[in-house]
């Protein structure tokens, strides 16, 4: 006889075996990242954007938007969080808009990206860039004053004040670095200093006999199409037809596919899993050089991630999805969880078909940019905890609406959709943070205990 748990921890493995035996979470090409159809005009009308830097060149100018008034409670800002977490308005729910009108102008936000707007009103973009400005040049302030009490030297990991500090954002221009040293990444690199070059002449010798070779080639358009550090423009030919650009012409994705090549051959184990490529790309735009690059990955994956994440039975990744619903099945009210759940007797809820993707990204394009980095900085001090938390406390911030609904889809769409609003990653890091949060005490204990629960489940089954 088994324990209810028990039972409940083997009806999760078989349902997550069900989902890898159908490609949810398998690691052939399409299985978990399907290209979207992107239009690339060449001669688009873009205009480089940056809250960090002048607007001298833009055609908004700040004394041409709305201030945002001091009450987060106005209408006039419904991407304001609430201190408690709650949403304060329907407009996180709203439906996803039209990208772009033809006669937007398309502004992007300092690390290339477009902005979103066709998740956020540009006016609401625009607000947050005010309300944020301040908060950046303390991070700056703070850093400065850190560093100069440390001598320019980075205090250890579990120093109290960088804690903080990291928690309240690491400022742009430290942030590769940082991410770098506390990572261990850096001292990889110095180790091994001829290495990854190795790697790569050994990747790039073996040519198509390395397996992984042709779908990594494939995935590179995929990285960040919307990305102008990423992006290859199309050229017409002599018979009218519209062609993309090799890879090879843009740097930044040859550096891409150098990087997914020689961990390929560094990690043979996990050779190449479709979001690897979403990783080595962000590290891309955050580190210096594209071996830092590299290494930034190897640590990770190997040093941070559970075993057998990206590997081939992705056993990492489902083992934790099950251990999430875990979490939520203890810690929530009954009654939201029985919503989630859905009566889903032989296996885990139709939700860890979003989660998982959250895990397997890093929340890459699944939150604002500025968000994710938030989290990341986090990451790499705090270790993997810093996942999960987030995680749960997306959910949690949903709980009243999941409260009302019927239709298991409509939480399938929340939790899709609604992320991609969170903007204002100050507040809600602070939640993730927070006492009032009732999964901010998880951490990486709490989670090997439940992992290991789940794996002693199996060996009874």
């Amino acid at each position: 006889m088994y324990s209810k748990e028990s039972n409940g921890l083997h009806q999760a493995f078989q349902y997550l075996s069900t989902l890898s035996a159908h490609g949810i979470f398998s690691r052939k090409p399409n299985s978990l990242h399907e290209p979207e159809t992107h239009s690339i005009i060449t001669q688009e009308s873009v205009e480089d954007y940056s809250p960090f830097t002048s607007r001298s060149n833009s055609n908004i100018t700040i004394s041409s938007i709305d201030s945002p008034t001091p009450s987060i409670h106005c209408l006039e800002e419904p991407w304001r969080l609430l201190e408690d977490g709650n949403i304060q308005h329907d407009y996180f729910f709203s439906d996803r808009q039209d990208l772009y009108n033809n006669n937007d102008q398309i502004e992007r936000d300092s690390y290339g990206f477009k902005r979103p707007t066709q998740w956020i009103q540009i006016k609401h973009l625009h607000q947050f860039d005010i309300y944020y400005q301040p908060i950046l040049d303390k991070q700056q302030q703070t850093w400065n004053d850190m560093l100069t009490e440390f001598c320019g030297i980075y205090p250890t990991a579990d120093n109290l004040i960088l804690k903080t500090n990291v928690r309240n954002g690491i400022p742009s221009q430290h942030r590769g670095k940082v991410w770098m040293h506390y990572s261990g990444a850096k001292s990889k690199m110095q180790d091994n200093p001829e290495l990854y070059q190795s790697l790569v002449n050994t990747a790039l010798s073996m040519g198509d006999h390395n397996e992984y070779a042709e779908i990594i080639q494939r995935d590179l358009h995929r990285t960040f199409p919307d990305n102008s550090k990423f992006a290859c423009e199309f050229f017409t030919q002599r018979d009218g037809t519209m062609v993309m650009e090799s890879p090879e012409t843009n740097t930044k994705l040859s550096s891409l596919r150098r990087i997914l090549l020689a961990f390929s051959i560094h990690s043979p184990h996990i050779g190449y899993c479709q979001s690897l490529n979403y990783l080595a790309g962000f590290f891309l735009l955050f580190v210096e050089k594209e071996e830092e690059a590299f290494w930034m990955m190897v640590s990770a994956v190997h040093d941070y991630m559970p075993k057998n994440m990206y590997d081939v039975t992705m056993e990492g990744a489902n083992i934790d999805q099950a251990v999430l619903m875990m979490v939520l099945q203890e810690r929530l009210p009954k009654s939201i969880w029985d919503k989630i759940n859905n009566n889903s007797e032989n296996g885990l809820p139709p939700i860890t078909l979003v989660t998982s993707h959250w895990f397997l990204t890093m929340f890459i394009n699944i939150l604002p940019v500025e968000t994710v980095l938030r989290i990341w900085d986090c990451f790499f001090i705090e270790g993997y905890s810093v996942m999960f938390r987030v995680a749960l406390t997306i959910i949690q911030m949903n709980k009243d609406r999941i409260s009302k609904l019927q239709d298991p889809i409509e939480i399938f769409q929340i939790l899709q959709n609604m992320p991609r609003r969170l903007i204002d990653c100050a507040t809600f890091m602070e939640y993730v943070f927070s006492d009032q949060n009732l999964f901010a005490a998880i951490d990486q204990d709490h989670i090997i205990d439940r992992r290991n629960r789940f794996k002693a489940s199996q060996k009874h089954c």
